[in-house]
């Protein structure tokens, strides 16, 4: 007998899925990036979190979520 399992894996990535894995991406990425262009940890902070606002700026504004 096989035992049921409490939670399925889900059937693919939604949008929501693609966006909350993005930001921190992007975050990262554009601190590296910001350290490494400017050598000032405020400014690759600032252009860190420019960039991770970007997938949840087009999340919100951009493509909102429909109905539920």
């Amino acid at each position: 007998m096989a035992a049921k399992r409490a939670v399925e894996p889900p059937e693919g990535l939604s949008r929501a899925d693609l966006i909350l894995a993005c930001m921190p991406l992007l975050f990262a990425g554009g601190y590296a990036l910001g350290v490494a262009a400017f050598d000032a940890w405020t400014t690759a902070t600032g252009l860190a979190a420019v960039a991770g606002s970007l997938p949840m700026v087009d999340g919100l504004f951009r493509n909102p979520p429909q109905g539920g």
